[in-house]
């Protein structure tokens, strides 16, 4: 048995029995999609599921300012999900979070501070997170947020009165709402076209060895080029940003001088035969961090060191890059939106993977292209979109949506012939289509213009596998995971494997990645279909049965002539026969 302090978050939906009452399946659907989002968030804030009863969520975080970013981002994707379904359908949640002593029993978490958070949650209002004073005392000043002091608060089973604090900071904010904000970087730097520009400023070198400087300066040269590859975002040249060598810099004071919205620091320190390198993203407008990393490694070749630590940086700080660009858009007033702003507001839409989000995604898009007719990104944003109407099977038809992806991912690439989402979109738009060969050609080049794409070698991956190659792909998909560990489409990354890893007949392997992916997103036909038919092969009968019949619920017009528009013949029927052995009929 085991005692740790930890923050803990847990969440309640507000009129869960009522609504059980009034329409089981549809709650029960809601629910399942909703804990979905949840538990996607947690795992990318660093935290843990601990359980998930009735309609009850309970998670731990390492931080607490992990936890309440987390709760926060939580009630802005629930809210905004809500405003895509009807009314009857509208599920909302309560959020506490408490820093407490925990006992570890197991996976279990159990303690006064695991009791303290329920309470806390209790009185939080419909839609809000509220927080415990201790918790308060770790995000004082880390975090741009508002409080409400609620007072002292005489808890059940709990022998003191409890200090809480309701956050009002953009938890209910969706679109329309004006972003608020301290002092941040006017968008529309010159020459940029509205665009949001990244200065990577020169690494600080903390060894004792002065003759390292040109390893820390490397770093940052490399990573000046690496994140140039990623095209959308501009990159504030190496003379300008390396102005700041051997100055204390702030991050808002650089981003103010050089026009920069964000701002990449980071230092150096070699002991003995071992390099660690430490990096932050910082928004310059508020100085708040958006990521960080640190990265040891032993010095045996030191310029392949360098590669290395420099492509896992750029992997990840293009995601987290895409994640900020979209919450800024998201809260910004809709009739302020530039192309820039759109993209990112349909980016955030595609990213729901709903169908009313998909259909917003392009709404968006095609508004960016009224702005601006050549943007490579809009045209991506088209493309995925279409795809993703055929990959979750939310179309009648599938010629149509894959025509007009194609086109789109055409466009994007005619628009930007070395912007590797477009590659990507046009690679994928192929493999949809049938025409893998050239998937591969394209998503190879996509690798090569960016070798940091974690969507680039996620694709790449996948259409390996699709055409029959599931041992070279899953070292594409392995790439894209180290490259961007809390990518958002890691559901997605670990699902390819689980595929690739069926194709191959190795079915225990193939369930142990479909229920993975499923822990983070239960709502995936793709992932039960997995389940099912490799349980089956394996005579897990049981197994294969639940499994079937969540697959079932999520795709009911699920066919074998819809399995063959991704999958080959002989993975087909492979597929079949497993279903078949687990009662499906379609």
């Amino acid at each position: 048995m085991e005692r740790r302090l930890a923050a803990i978050l847990t969440a309640d939906a507000v009129g869960y029995t009522q609504m059980m009452g009034n329409d089981e399946v549809a709650t029960l659907e809601t629910l399942d999609a909703y804990r979905s989002i949840m538990g996607g968030l947690i795992k990318q804030h660093g935290g843990r599921v601990v359980d998930a009863v009735g309609d009850n969520l309970l998670a731990e975080f390492p931080s607490a300012v992990d936890a309440v970013q987390c709760a926060i981002e939580i009630q802005r994707q629930l809210a905004e999900s809500n405003r895509e379904r009807p009314e009857e359908k509208q599920m909302r949640f309560r959020i506490g979070v408490n820093v407490g002593d925990l006992i570890v029993v197991g996976d279990r978490i159990v303690g006064d501070g695991v009791n303290v958070a329920a309470r806390i949650e209790a009185e939080a209002s419909p839609g809000s997170v509220a927080i415990s004073r201790s918790v308060l005392d770790q995000i004082d000043g880390k975090l741009p947020i508002s409080l409400r002091d609620k007072g002292e608060y005489t808890l059940k089973n709990v022998s003191r009165p409890v200090q809480i604090y309701e956050i009002e900071a953009e938890a209910d904010q969706g679109e329309g709402t004006q972003e608020k904000s301290a002092v941040r970087v006017e968008p529309n730097v010159p020459g940029f076209g509205g665009r949001s520009a990244i200065a990577v400023l020169p690494f600080r070198n903390l060894s004792t060895d002065p003759d390292q400087e040109y390893f820390a300066d490397g770093l940052a040269e490399d990573l000046i080029t690496s994140l140039a590859s990623l095209r959308i975002y501009p990159i504030i040249s190496r003379n300008s940003s390396f102005s700041y060598k051997n100055q204390p810099a702030d991050p808002r004071q650089a981003g103010r001088e050089l026009g920069a919205h964000y701002i990449v620091t980071g230092s150096v320190r070699k002991l003995g035969g071992r390099v660690r390198v430490n990096a932050e993203l910082v928004d310059s407008g508020d100085g708040r961090q958006i990521w960080s990393g640190r990265y040891d490694r032993e010095i045996s070749d030191i310029f392949e060191v360098q590669d290395e630590i420099t492509a896992a940086i750029a992997g990840a700080v293009g995601p987290a890059l895409y994640q900020s660009e979209m919450l800024h858009a998201i809260r910004r007033a809709p009739k302020n939106s530039d192309a820039w702003d759109c993209v990112h507001r349909g980016m955030w839409h595609l990213y729901r993977y709903t169908r009313e989000g998909v259909a917003k995604a392009r709404a968006w898009a095609s508004r960016a292209l009224e702005l601006q007719p050549d943007s490579a990104t809009a045209y991506c944003l088209i493309a995925f979109s279409r795809m993703y109407e055929v990959i979750y099977q939310w179309v009648d038809s599938r010629d149509e949506p894959l025509a007009e992806a194609m086109q789109a991912a055409e466009k994007a690439v005619a628009a930007d012939r070395d912007d590797p989402l477009a590659l990507t979109a046009l690679g994928f738009a192929c493999s949809l289509c049938g025409f893998r060969d050239r998937a591969v050609a394209i998503l190879e080049r996509a690798v090569q213009v960016n070798p940091s794409s974690a969507i680039a070698f996620w694709s790449l991956g996948a259409t390996l596998t699709t055409a029959g190659r599931p041992d070279e792909g899953i070292p594409m998909v392995e790439k894209a995971m180290r490259l961007s560990p809390q990518d958002p489409l890691m559901n997605e990354f670990l699902f390819t494997i689980g595929s690739a890893h069926f194709m191959a007949e190795r079915y225990e392997e193939a369930i142990e990645y479909a229920q993975r992916s499923l822990d983070m997103k239960p709502d995936q036909p793709g992932a039960w279909r997995i389940i099912a038919a490799a349980s089956a092969l394996l005579g897990k009968m049981g197994e294969a049965r639940r499994a079937v019949g969540q697959m079932v619920r999520l795709a009911p017009d699920l066919t074998e002539e819809r399995l063959r528009v991704f999958l080959r013949d002989e993975d087909v029927e492979r597929y079949v026969k497993g279903l078949r052995l687990s009662g499906w009929t379609g």
